[in-house]
């Protein structure tokens, strides 16, 4: 039987080599109980060919085809671009590119992301296109940044040209043709993508003039197909960025903390230990009968307020929904779909869907979980069949500072073709990054005005600390501009005002301190 139990893990920015013999240390005394840690697995030599595989569970809806895709929107008569802006400094080249207009439309909250980037040492040079669907020509700008500058990775913000691929799955998963975006596509830039049959859907990927490993992160911001709750495409990236722009600045926390839900098929595959390679607390859902549609709505909803930062969660599912298991039989589950996200305020900034082609951004919930109105930042996940595995190569580098994109790119140079086995292609091809990817976990951001002992949260413990510097002679805050709640310079008696104001009166957020 599978059982909620949290895990306690070492902050991931402490030393390397302390940190590993705690690891070791806490997945023996779990091993003990008969439990093991995906870290364990992989340095025993697990066989991921024996892990559960994903399934789609739409009885009624089946994903949409290529063809079905391109015939059900319009394209542009020719690919244009143009490069609008130029960083001059920093130390990490990046390369943007928009759509040309949803740029006009969004251009002021769009301006304040290539700024923020900016400040924290990124050389991004930005490209406005107009999508006429050729995915090479969109290709060719990140080679040549890659080949000019060494870009360390792209966002591809809007509605730009896909990759598609085409396979056979293998005979143990049913033998299905099936046929997918791409963006692996986008992140291997030496490598020859093939199109044996003509069709426009690529079938083979080999060495070429260089290999087959990803050479950039890519990330990629789409909401033009997210139609619910009465958004429009230009409001949910004004909203994103500001979200962006908020956490960046220390203004939108959540808890340095991680949710691990794991339904019934991979209840003891310890992957809840991967996750605490990057936080110093993950709590993990297990119990076949606690993991359910009522349980996870009640972890994850604001009105609980568990604040989880990050959330890994194993499910089956589709593009429209997690099928949660509420028994052990076969039909024994109910539904939470992405159209609830918005409904329930889904409070979690962090999201990697173990759950089937949860990111096919095509048809997808990976997006509504990164574009509803008060959470939600990134997600990692497949636009097919498959999801992540050997986990560890992915939260290892994000509890070393990593940011998600560098941690993904880690995760697929690794793990990406030879994971699974044979059987990595089938698994890992869809894998995708949804958001921007040079985000990090908060506690490796900017600390927040207003958190003045740096705990990683705003509380009544911000308010003694300010107490007791300003009148009972303790610790002054470091740097003191986290004490600088009204933002004039000084730490008074109205910073402690204004943040008991915040917490417990609904009054304004701290500001951005400059004492």
């Amino acid at each position: 039987m599978c059982i909620k139990k949290p895990v306690n893990r070492l902050n991931g920015y402490q030393d390397k080599e302390r940190r590993m013999k705690k690891t070791l240390t806490v997945i023996l005394t779990v091993s003990l109980m008969g439990l093991v840690s995906g870290y364990v697995y992989a340095q025993s030599g697990f066989d991921y060919k024996k892990v559960n595989l994903l399934r789609w569970m739409d009885p009624y809806r089946n994903p949409i085809s290529y063809q079905e895709y391109k015939e059900g929107r319009g394209f542009a008569s020719e690919f244009n671009a143009r490069r609008i802006y130029s960083g001059n400094k920093g130390d990490t080249p990046i390369c943007i590119v928009i759509n040309s207009l949803l740029r006009v439309s969004i251009q002021s909250s769009f301006s304040v992301f290539v700024a923020d980037l900016e400040n924290e040492g990124h050389i991004p040079n930005v490209y406005t296109v107009v999508n006429n669907g050729d995915e090479v020509a969109l290709k060719d700008i990140l080679i040549s940044e890659w080949n000019s500058r060494n870009i360390a990775g792209a966002i591809l913000i809007g509605d730009l040209p896909i990759a598609w691929y085409e396979m056979t799955e293998p005979p143990d998963w049913g033998g299905a043709h099936v046929e997918f975006p791409i963006d692996l596509f986008f992140m291997d830039l030496d490598g020859d993508w093939i199109d044996q049959d003509y069709d426009d859907l690529y079938d083979d990927h080999q060495h070429g003039s260089g290999d087959m490993e990803a050479d950039i992160w890519v990330g990629r911001l789409l909401a033009s197909n997210l139609t619910e709750h009465g958004a429009s495409e230009v409001s949910m990236m004004n909203n994103y960025f500001d979200k962006n722009h908020r956490y960046r600045t220390g203004q939108f926390r959540l808890m340095d903390k991680a949710l691990a839900y794991i339904d019934n098929d991979w209840c003891t595959s310890g992957w809840e230990y991967d996750v605490g390679l990057a936080y110093p607390t993950t709590d993990a859902v297990t119990d076949v009968y606690q993991t359910n549609r009522e349980d996870y709505i009640q972890r994850v909803r604001e009105a609980t307020n568990n604040q989880y930062e990050n959330l890994l969660i194993c499910s089956h599912s589709s593009p429209w929904a997690h099928y949660l298991y509420w028994g052990t039989g076969p039909y024994e589950y109910s539904l939470f779909h992405n159209t609830e996200i918005e409904d329930i305020d889904v409070q979690i900034l962090f999201y990697n869907l173990f759950a089937c082609s949860n990111c096919r951004y095509v048809e997808d919930m990976g997006n509504w979980y990164i574009f509803q109105s008060t959470y939600g930042l990134l997600s990692v996940g497949s636009t097919k069949t498959g999801s992540m595995l050997c986990f560890y190569d992915y939260y290892d580098p994000l509890g070393d500072g990593a940011s998600f994109g560098e941690a993904f790119l880690s995760w697929c140079v690794n793990d990406i073709e030879t994971c699974a086995e044979d059987w990595s292609r089938a698994w890992f091809y869809g894998m995708t990054l949804l958001g921007d990817p040079t985000l990090k976990l908060s506690r490796f951001m900017a600390t927040p005005t207003g958190d003045v002992n740096q705990d990683g949260v705003i509380d009544l413990t911000d308010v003694l600390f300010l107490i007791n510097y300003l009148y009972k002679g303790g610790t002054a805050p470091d740097p003191l501009r986290l004490g600088d709640v009204t933002a004039d310079c000084a730490v008074d008696l109205n910073d402690v005002l204004s943040l008991i104001n915040y917490l417990y009166k609904g009054g304004p957020a701290p500001g951005e301190g400059c004492a």
